[in-house]
């Protein structure tokens, strides 16, 4: 009787520690938003796939597989797709995820009034103005394309692709493995499981905290004190130190994105496309990525991620010089300026391609950083010169980046407009034939590398420490790590309803 009750004791213990369980996740600066239809940062989509779940969704090695839906289907001419819900999906007020808070949600991502930032993606979905989706009943889904459209499950893992609870419009539930428990501004956000998730049974974590981690360098002293299960990203100039001493918790990783520095094209100085050509051909971007950088990542002579690396051709000071000299920008008397996000990883980028430009071109240029949510509204707006920027694709297609400079999108901070490259992507975008999307591929880089809206600098790495104790999470090109599918490792992989 002693012994069952000792048993009985620890195994009670073992059900109490589990339900506590918490996963404590670095998530860089504070989400711009956790409403579907504006957020638009990474740190922003992180929470809101473990607060909601799509018709499709990521599994643990960042492939899109069924979410709400339990199958698919898609007609001959591939214009009709037709989705069947799970009959167990709900709310985490229990009420069932129906068809009809699909097309509920669509509604609301494509009122101009909302401005939706990802509202473009809804347009093949469009006729006269209206969705052009049925509910047949409330656990089935048509949906009727204008255009053949390859990527349109990839983009259904996207937050503006989920539902709201049209029975409860005020929005305080969600259908994802989470709900939301405490936001603490600048400090973190805490979820707790959703216990009506559909696949609650295999969900470790009973709370999730992401944390606040504009700051790499605490991030990383966070990490080394077991404060944090997994960073947001690393010091760059720690890497060498974590390879030799943090080997089993470094992950780097090929990653589908670049980033660049945004020109603003309306600015009375970078109107000149050859001050622009001039600043893109003055930067070394081998000494940035192999001496400042030192993470891995590939120096960019494009916006597109290449296949495998390419031979560098945009480093030319002398040409750099005599451009300079054609642009009329007077070297002694003016100067520029890089506006970037507060980090120490931003400010070493910018700070290196500052003296690279005094190097090479003998010009000045001014620094000035901002917290995230304030960074995020000044590139929005007309008051920017030069600025960080980047481009992590929602779903692997090239065409994603190259839809940012349409002169109609959300995303075009860089008042970029061009009718012939709009025109490229209208017949990129209803082309089927993968030879001929190559070539109008190729054809649309080639204008952004004549006109720069922007100069490539490096494409990303992922970069995390991710602690031996932490399961679960599998490196991808997308760094889709869903907090349902961690957990600790050595231990029952289990967590109490």
């Amino acid at each position: 009787m002693k012994i069952l009750f000792c048993y009985l004791l620890c195994l009670g213990t073992q059900i109490l520690w589990a339900a506590t369980e918490t996963l404590n996740r670095g998530n860089g600066g504070e989400p711009d938003s956790l409403d579907i239809h504006q957020a638009q940062g990474i740190n922003s989509h992180n929470l809101l796939m473990d607060l909601y779940e799509g018709l499709m969704t990521f599994d643990a090695h960042g492939q899109v597989v069924t979410g709400v839906a339990s199958q698919h289907s898609v007609s001959a001419d591939q214009l009709t797709w037709h989705f069947t819900l799970k009959s167990d999906a709900k709310w985490s007020d229990g009420q069932p995820v129906t068809a009809h808070d699909f097309l509920y949600a669509w509604q609301r991502a494509t009122d101009p009034a909302v401005a939706a930032p990802y509202r473009h993606l809804f347009e093949p979905l469009m006729q006269d103005n209206q969705l052009n989706v049925k509910v047949l009943n409330p656990h089935e889904l048509v949906l009727t394309l204008s255009r053949p459209d390859s990527s349109l499950l990839n983009q259904l893992v996207l937050p503006v692709f989920y539902p709201l609870p049209s029975h409860q419009p005020e929005g305080k539930v969600s259908n994802g493995a989470y709900v939301l428990a405490d936001w603490r501004l600048q400090e973190y956000i805490e979820l707790h499981k959703n216990s009506f998730f559909h696949d609650a049974q295999d969900v470790y974590f009973s709370h999730v905290r992401y944390w606040v981690t504009e700051n790499q360098n605490s991030e990383l002293l966070r990490f080394r004190a077991g404060e944090l299960d997994i960073t947001e990203t690393i010091p760059d100039n720690q890497t060498a130190w974590l390879k030799q001493h943090l080997a089993n918790e470094l992950r780097l990783a090929p990653y589908f994105g670049t980033f660049f520095l945004g020109l603003n094209l309306q600015d009375a100085q970078l109107k000149s496309k050859s001050l622009r050509q001039a600043l893109n051909l003055a930067i070394d971007r081998h000494i940035l990525v192999d001496k400042v950088l030192r993470s891995g990542q590939l120096p960019a002579q494009s916006i597109i991620p290449p296949q495998q690396a390419q031979p560098m051709g945009n480093f030319d000071p002398e040409k750099a010089r005599k451009l300079l000299a054609e642009s009329g920008f007077k070297a002694q008397s003016e100067q520029l300026e890089i506006i970037y996000n507060n980090s120490d990883n931003q400010k070493k980028v910018a700070l290196a391609v500052a003296a690279m430009w005094r190097q090479n071109l003998n010009i000045r240029t001014r620094l000035r950083s901002q917290e995230w949510k304030v960074f995020v509204n000044t590139r929005k707006g007309p008051n920017k010169q030069i600025f960080r920027s980047g481009w992590i694709a929602d779903y692997l297609d090239p065409v994603d980046f190259l839809n940012l400079f349409h002169s109609a999108s959300r995303f075009n901070f860089y008042a970029f407009s061009n009718s012939g490259y709009d025109q490229i992507l209208s017949t990129l975008n209803q082309t089927q034939d993968s030879l001929e999307r190559v070539r109008l591929i190729n054809e649309a880089e080639d204008i952004l590398a004549e006109e720069l809206p922007v100069i490539p600098l490096y494409h990303y790495v992922s970069r995390h420490l991710v602690s031996q104790e932490t399961g679960g999470f599998h490196d991808n090109h997308m760094d889709k790590h869903l907090s349902r599918y961690l957990y600790r490792q050595n231990q029952s992989k289990f967590s109490p309803n």
